[in-house]
């Protein structure tokens, strides 16, 4: 089954259901005034292994009147410290190009301040209905914004603000949702519409979204077990039901990068280039394709010339002393020649007698030899003189 055998009626059908059970709800609660988002909850038979954000484009606008949008932007002046400048000449951008649907602007270098608590996040993702950014920043946006906006499947909504058209743009990314299809569970959900609009308007969306999801998910449209629609505060109402379990799907394994072969080139000589997927380009020298590789490392050796050789020769060269430390230690001993002539060597070098050092005599040794003569030499004793009686 390759698509979704799901009916108009029924989805109709459902909608309706939906919106008198928010009805009764409506006349218990007079204080809260929310506009309720219609959900749609897509559980698969059989888990996938990662997870995959699906893009959901819809026939009708999902944006309502209660829509509260937040917009990224670049900072104009990297080194003043004031972002206010900023904020003020894009709101100046969006009033001329005609847009109102934006409520607050935030330069990155305010996300970097003012939003650097653990709170202050949380608090920033739980204020606005949905996030656009800048094209320009996405890529630094994970760092400041975090599991908050990443985690809880708030992330921004990419918007080129330097487009000609740009009410268009920041209106697709707006009237856009996605389904992202988790790894870690049978159930996802996607934003199909609100209770603001027609019911043909939601069915719409409904069964777009529905055709979108089968053709993206892993394991196709045969994967779905279970479609509903539902509302964040009502029960799940189902569209479509299929038998079968995990044990029928086979979803196929991502294909491995074929190995890359070196190819000659007419302006190089006596060297070929590797071309890879992703760009890299890799020039290899004649002969250093075929070299085996490292243990734990990916590059292959280099191929060894003269002067290599003559190298590692004089590293392997014997050495009496390790030689004598191997022997200690009850290593056995390749060469046997060259260890004889090793002790015959230490027994000569015992043998010959050592020179004395003729070393100048220290100072210290002077001046000692100095004290002991002056102690040797008695003082003169003076006579005596006995007085007369």
């Amino acid at each position: 089954m390759s698509e979704l055998e799901l009916s108009k009626s029924k989805v109709l059908t459902a909608v309706g259901a939906l919106t008198q059970v928010l009805e009764n709800f409506k006349k218990n609660e007079t204080l809260l005034d929310e506009v309720d988002l219609v959900q749609l909850q897509v559980c698969v038979k059989k888990i996938p292994p990662k997870d995959k954000t699906i893009k959901l484009k819809l026939p009708q606008s999902i944006r309502h009147s209660d829509l509260e949008v937040c917009l990224f932007v670049k900072d104009l002046d990297k080194v003043d410290r004031d972002y206010e400048p900023t904020v003020h000449h894009f709101k100046d951008l969006l009033r001329k190009k005609g847009i109102n649907t934006v409520t607050d602007i935030i330069p990155l270098k305010s996300l970097k301040t003012e939003y650097k608590p653990y709170e202050a996040k949380r608090n920033l993702s739980n204020a606005y209905d949905i996030f656009i950014a800048d094209s320009r920043i996405v890529r630094l946006l994970p760092t400041y914004l975090g599991k908050h906006f990443y985690g809880r499947k708030k992330t921004p909504v990419q918007v080129n603000l330097e487009a000609k058209d740009l009410a268009k743009e920041i209106n697709a990314a707006l009237d856009s949702s996605k389904c992202v299809i988790s790894s870690k569970g049978a159930s996802s959900i996607a934003v199909v519409g609100n209770m603001e609009m027609d019911q043909e308007a939601v069915a719409e969306n409904v069964l777009a979204a529905a055709s979108q999801i089968s053709a993206g998910i892993a394991g196709g449209a045969t994967n779905i077990k279970q479609l509903n629609i539902k509302t964040s505060r009502s029960v799940s109402i189902p569209i479509y039901m299929s038998e079968g379990g995990p044990q029928d799907i086979s979803i196929p394994k991502e294909a491995k990068p074929g190995k890359v072969e070196a190819e000659e080139i007419s302006t190089l000589f006596g060297a070929k280039v590797k071309v890879y997927p992703d760009g890299r380009i890799l020039v290899v020298k004649d002969g250093e394709g075929n070299l085996p590789r490292r243990k734990g490392s990916k590059r292959p050796r280099k191929q060894q010339t003269g002067t290599h050789i003559v190298k590692s020769l004089k590293r392997k060269s014997f050495n009496p002393q390790k030689q004598d430390k191997k022997e200690r230690r009850g290593a056995k001993t390749p060469i046997k020649k060259s260890l004889k002539q090793a002790k015959e060597k230490k027994e000569v070098h015992e043998k010959t007698p050592k020179k004395k050092s003729l070393k100048p005599v220290k100072q210290g040794l002077i001046q000692s030899k100095q004290k002991k003569e002056l102690q040797d030499v008695k003082p003169p004793q003076a006579k005596r003189v006995k007085k007369g009686k």
